[in-house]
């Protein structure tokens, strides 16, 4: 197609960033906004395809008005200076075979994978969809794990480098796995990734799709609220394993989850897994 033609003639860095939902990864998203080599941002280009039955069109039209990092602003493809940075982010579940490997193609670089224990992940999201419409749970699907473990599998079965992230990890050690990730990139070191500026007003889902989204997620848009009124990788804060677990099983999940919790662990012990300094998980990480 002559856009992705021209996409990767601009960008001569192209990173691809997948996980699950609420999982960390706008965390590790903004991580790599600070490196230099990164200038451009594009938000789940295949969202509306997911959610409204949109055509390649609509992942055309996201990646050809990506997001300047520095300014927020939204600027057409054809004004992007030759030899900038690219950062496209998705969510797993919102991509098909086909779907991850364009964008997987795409990246000069091994794709991203960003997990943390799916009770968290489950827990997180079930506030977020609450809120937004007043639901009780969600579909075992969209919590993206089964097509995370799909799409590592393609990775193994094509031979195709990839990369794990456990944000839990990162939150344990921010400076020793952002290094390991950075090398695991071909990226440059650069001190303080780890650390930002709050951007509470940041719009990160492009204009054509928040309308398809509704007013919510247009106004202030709950999955990213917290993370862009961050200003870093934080320690995570205690953990009631006794409450999350309870949320999960009131929800009808807690069958789901236990699946989810095994390709988890199994997850934790792939060769692909970043580390830092330190292996060892946060005291209560493994707990319950």
């Amino acid at each position: 197609m002559e856009w992705q033609t021209a996409l990767t003639r601009v960008y001569d860095t192209r990173l691809a960033l997948i996980s699950p939902p609420r999982t960390g990864s706008t965390a590790v998203a903004r991580l790599l906004w600070q490196h230099p080599r990164v200038t451009h941002h594009c938000h789940e280009p295949f969202e509306a395809c997911y959610w409204d039955d949109q055509g390649p069109e609509s992942v055309e039209g996201v990646l050809r008005e990506p997001m300047v990092v520095a300014s927020g602003e939204r600027v057409a493809l054809d004004g992007v200076e030759p030899g900038s940075g690219l950062l496209m982010k998705e969510m797993s579940f919102q991509l098909g075979e086909a779907q991850f490997t364009q964008l997987v193609g795409l990246a000069t670089a091994p794709p991203v994978f960003v997990i943390c224990d799916p009770r968290l992940s489950t827990t997180s999201r079930l506030r977020i969809v609450r809120e937004l419409n007043g639901a009780t749970t969600f579909p075992p699907f969209e919590s993206g794990w089964r097509s995370l473990r799909e799409q590592l599998e393609l990775c193994r079965a094509r031979k195709t480098p990839y990369v794990l992230v456990d944000s839990d990890d990162m939150r344990a050690d921010p400076a020793g796995v952002t290094a390991a990730l950075m090398a695991a990139l071909g990226l440059p070191p650069v001190d303080g990734l780890e650390n930002w500026s709050p951007r509470p007003g940041l719009r990160l889902v492009s204009p054509q799709v928040g309308a398809l989204m509704g007013d919510a997620r247009t106004a202030d848009d709950p999955f990213y609220r917290k993370v862009l009124g961050s200003s870093g990788i934080q320690p995570r804060s205690e953990i009631s394993w006794e409450r999350e677990e309870a949320a999960i099983a009131a929800a009808g999940l807690a069958g789901d989850v236990a699946k989810w919790r095994r390709w988890y662990e199994e997850m934790r012990t792939d060769p692909a897994l970043i580390t830092g300094r330190h292996t060892e998980r946060e005291n209560n990480a493994h707990a319950g």
